[in-house]
């Protein structure tokens, strides 16, 4: 399993990148998973739930994308540009 240096995945906070075609911006680093979460750069607006399911307003659409493929063995290929970025240990 590849190693992700946590001082080079700090570069990516506001970085804009490509995900399922659309331009996102990265506003949070998880660490720990390693994944990042993402907003629609468009400013697109989701119906936002509470717990009960009821809508309760609109909110930034987000994205939770983990770094490493679901093998874990590699960076997520939905992500291209990350390779670009020498984030691996």
């Amino acid at each position: 399993m590849p190693r992700i240096d946590p001082e080079k995945l700090k570069k990516l906070l506001g970085q804009v990148l490509l995900y399922q075609g659309r331009a996102c911006q990265v506003i949070e680093i998880l660490s720990e998973e390693p994944a990042v979460v993402l907003h629609d750069h468009q400013d697109r607006k989701v119906l936002q739930t509470n717990q009960y399911g009821n809508a309760s307003g609109w909110a930034p659409h987000t994205f939770t994308v983990a770094l490493l493929d679901a093998g874990r063995d590699c960076l997520n290929p939905d992500l291209p540009e990350l390779a670009a970025l020498d984030l691996l240990v």
